[in-house]
């Protein structure tokens, strides 16, 4: 007599596991994470702003609410994290710089954008440490942000020159030099920096730049 087995097959192959509950763990981690990645970029924003890139990173992380080891999960250096920074600053700016080569006189346009550039690193101590270490100027640029802002400020400059607007003899990483140069004295000022004394500065730059065809050439 041949013994009768029960075939289960139907009800393991029904039988599945219920993963919903490791999904939306996983969201959840994935949501958290993105969270502190937005906080600890918006406390470095406010922060490197006000004292640039010497700020600790520790100092960082307890104005974010964050615990030091996940900033460091999320940006590896102090260096990193502030080249973010940076980078959000690179696209206001080439934003900006579009914007005006599309709707504003080439001239107008030029130097709008060139006194937007150093107002905002008047006030942000992490714009003139960026233009001090040589973040915006770097030649070797071949894609990215920074190339971005490099064509967006080149091309201002050069429908203001073809407009005789300004100087011909000037390319946008000579640029990029004066406007770090004169970041720079923002710094040297021992206690509150003296607006109306850099305006002045801004002013002599801006003058310099305008086109003259009776310039003489050294």
């Amino acid at each position: 007599m041949t013994e009768k087995k029960n075939d289960s097959s139907g009800e393991i192959e029904n039988a599945q596991p219920n993963n919903s509950g490791f999904s939306n763990s996983k969201k959840q981690l994935r949501a958290d994470a993105k969270q502190n990645r937005e906080q600890i970029l918006q406390t470095a924003h406010k922060i490197f702003a006000e004292k640039g890139l010497a700020v600790p990173i520790s100092e960082i992380a307890s104005k974010a609410g964050i615990g030091i080891g996940t900033v460091y999960r999320h940006f590896p250096t102090k260096e990193v994290l502030f080249n973010e920074v940076i980078i959000s600053y690179k696209q206001k700016l080439t934003k900006k710089a579009k914007s005006l080569s599309i709707h504003t006189d080439p001239g107008k346009a030029f130097f709008d954008f060139i006194s937007l550039i150093m107002e905002d690193g008047f006030t942000n101590k992490a714009m003139r440490d960026a233009f001090r270490i040589g973040i915006f100027r770097v030649r070797t640029a071949t894609s990215g942000v920074l190339l971005d802002f490099q064509s967006s400020l080149a091309d201002l400059l050069t429908r203001a020159q073809d407009a005789k607007a300004v100087r011909e003899d000037i390319e946008a990483i000579d640029l990029i030099a004066l406007m770090s140069g004169l970041l720079m004295v923002v710094d040297e000022y021992e206690d509150t920096p003296d607006r109306s004394r850099f305006n002045q500065l801004l002013s002599i730059v801006c003058d310099g730049l305008h086109y003259n065809k009776t310039r003489s050439s050294f």
